[in-house]
C-alpha cells in the first residue's frame, strides 16, 4: 500500500514538472518574438528566408517588414489579403 501511494506522489511530481517545463517553453517562445512580429504568420523557406502567410494586425494599413523573426521577408502569400481593406503598405524595419 505505501509503494502504490509513492509511486502516485511520484507521478503527480512528474507531472507537475511536465507541465511547469511546457509552461516555461512557452513563455520563451513568445517572448523571443517581438511585439511588432506578433503581428505576423510566417513560414520558413529552405533558403533561410521566410514567407509572410497571415497578417493579424490592423485592417486599414500593413506594415510590410524587412525581417521577421530575424530572417529576411522573401515573400507575402497571396491570399493574406482576401477579405481585408487594406489601404496603405507601410515599410517596416526590424
Amino acid at each position: 500500500m505505501l509503494i502504490e501511494k509513492e509511486v502516485f506522489l511520484l507521478k503527480i511530481v512528474r507531472l507537475t514538472f511536465f507541465i511547469l517545463f511546457l509552461s516555461l517553453a512557452f513563455v520563451s517562445i513568445k517572448l523571443s518574438i517581438k511585439t511588432d512580429e506578433r503581428n505576423y504568420d510566417w513560414r520558413n523557406n529552405s533558403d533561410g528566408t521566410v514567407t509572410i502567410i497571415h497578417y493579424n494586425g490592423p485592417h486599414i494599413e500593413f506594415p510590410f517588414p524587412s525581417r521577421l523573426n530575424g530572417k529576411k521577408v522573401a515573400k507575402v502569400s497571396s491570399g493574406i489579403f482576401e477579405k481585408r481593406d487594406i489601404y496603405s503598405f507601410l515599410p517596416k524595419v526590424y
